[in-house]
């Protein structure tokens, strides 16, 4: 049975290098930052170089993954590696888990390699935790590695960036990001991460739920919005149900589009560019005031997302406002 290989995904080799250049030069940092948007995979190349830094038998340059350390590893029981997160989502990481990774650094090692320990999202940390995290920063434990992962630098205290070596996930390369998705099997790649605003992992999850038939559905649900063959309150049951898709984001996208369109892009310069058919009906009925009232109305509903407002009740007030501009 072949051991299971690291995930290093395709638009990260580059930084991959970056990061394993520091073990070929036996210069490994004693705090590494790894700065980039959700969905780019910075955990998995977090994940990766931790399995490579405790690997036994390396070979070009990738972890080995038969090695005691590898196995290990792989099983998640390796005794030199630690991952800090929030258990919920949108909890936060406290101090009590600094400090308990704090004494697990004061002991021995259980192998001569260095000890990992990634911290994900680091911009998570509540203000205890970070300033508890500086002082481990200050005086770092001997052959140990912090792997701090974050998607919103601003959030970080200056004390904590300057004393890890950033490394920055900027641009991908969207020609890897669509071959991967198609060798994964997406037939649709180019539309998933075009829907994707180019982040390939959200393009994958998106295409895991069949987002592209869903999408397309509710634009058809809301072109007949438009041209009052569909209830306003049926529409917005439709959105509701489907609230764990990007409905918000699909709806402003159309708007916008149509908004761009309007104003003479082209169609590649748009997000739904396999849309322009609909696009033009868009701008017929609705008009360029119209839209970009709608448009209002929706960052309304974005700001409110996550609070108590009944999320239904604002989609049928969009609904109905949407049929009210086409003045039928």
């Amino acid at each position: 049975m072949p051991e299971p290989k690291p995930i290093i995904y395709p638009w990260l080799r580059g930084y991959w290098a970056q990061l394993t250049r520091y073990l070929l030069q036996d210069k490994l940092p004693s705090a590494l930052m790894l700065v980039g948007d959700p969905g780019l995979g910075l955990a998995a190349l977090a994940k990766a170089f931790s399995n490579r830094v405790v690997c036994l038998s390396p070979v070009d340059n990738l972890p080995c993954g038969s090695c005691e350390s590898c196995l290990l590893f792989n099983a998640e029981n390796y005794p030199d590696f630690f991952y800090v997160r929030p258990e919920d989502e949108k909890d936060s990481i406290k101090i009590e888990a600094i400090r308990e990774i704090s004494a697990s650094l004061a002991l021995s090692t259980h192998y001569n390699k260095p000890r990992m320990v990634i911290l994900d999202p680091a911009d998570g940390m509540t203000s205890p935790a970070a300033n508890s995290l500086l002082k481990t920063l200050e005086e770092p434990s001997e052959n140990t590695c912090l792997i701090l992962i974050t998607h919103r630098l601003v959030d970080l205290p200056a004390t904590i960036k300057s004393r890890c070596q950033l490394i920055k996930v900027n641009d991908v390369d969207q020609v890897l990001a669509q071959a991967w998705l198609s060798d994964e099997g997406c037939h649709q790649a180019h539309q998933y991460l075009s829907m994707a605003n180019h982040v390939p992992l959200f393009a994958y999850d998106l295409w895991q739920k069949n987002a592209l038939e869903a999408r397309d559905s509710l634009l058809k649900d809301f072109l007949s919005l438009l041209h009052g063959r569909l209830d306003p309150i049926l529409f917005a049951e439709k959105c509701f149900i489907l609230k764990g898709l990007p409905v918000l984001k699909w709806l402003t996208s159309w708007l916008t589009d149509a908004i761009k369109y309007a104003h003479g892009s082209q169609e590649e310069q748009l997000i739904n560019s396999d849309l322009v058919g609909d696009l033009k009906v868009l701008i017929e009925k609705l008009h360029l005031e119209g839209m970009s009232t709608l448009v209002d109305d929706l960052s309304r509903i974005a700001a409110l997302e996550k609070s108590q407002v009944n999320q239904q009740l604002m989609f049928e007030e969009f609904a109905i406002q949407s049929y009210s501009i086409t003045g039928q």
